[in-house]
């Protein structure tokens, strides 16, 4: 290949690489932060041996080629990607490294349900789960569950918050515990 058919290959997929990240979808899911248990996906553009999957540990990090341990629970995607090029120069391993970081699986996007619903427990989320989506993914209410509203306790650090008559296009997050009440009538 020429120099120059180089050059547009990689700003063709430069562009549609950019269109993707720009669509809500995966703007939603860069927002998330990984936890422990997650697996990634880190690329690093013509560095092939530098790419690898890893899951993150209990202590929230992951051994990356040549930097060792780096702390990657509490972050974005994009954070972490932004994170893992300062260090590769940092350490003058790379000089202007192109890094993406991928959540593949979320262990640490779980939320319970549990009241009136027919199989309570821990249930991974999406991006856009919502407590009507999780009473499904419980196969769905018992004959006494108030089919109108859910409770949520949901805890942020040490602060717990419970938040009552909740509506079912209220969105779960990781964490959340969702209680499906018993109706009155």
């Amino acid at each position: 290949m020429k120099p120059d058919s180089i050059v547009k290959t990689s700003l063709i997929y430069l562009a549609i690489f950019s269109f993707i990240l720009s669509c809500p979808v995966f703007s939603a899911a860069q927002d998330f932060k990984i936890g422990t248990g997650d697996r990634l996906t880190i690329s690093v553009y013509g560095h092939d041996d530098l790419s690898l999957t890893v899951r993150v540990s209990d202590e929230g990090s992951i051994k990356v080629p040549f930097l060792g341990n780096i702390q990657a629970a509490g972050v974005t995607a994009a954070d972490l990607s932004k994170k893992l090029a300062a260090e590769y120069v940092r350490e003058e391993y790379l000089v202007n490294p192109q890094i993406t970081v991928f959540i593949d699986e979320y262990k640490s996007r779980k939320a319970s349900i549990l009241g009136e619903v027919s199989k309570p427990g821990r249930y991974e989320l999406d991006e856009d789960t919502t407590v009507m989506i999780l009473v499904t993914m419980a196969s769905g209410y018992t004959a006494k569950a108030s089919k109108k509203y859910a409770n949520i306790i949901r805890t942020d650090g040490e602060k717990k918050e419970i938040r009552e008559r909740v509506p079912l296009d209220e969105r779960v997050l990781p964490g959340d515990v969702v209680v499906i009440p018993e109706s009155f009538f």
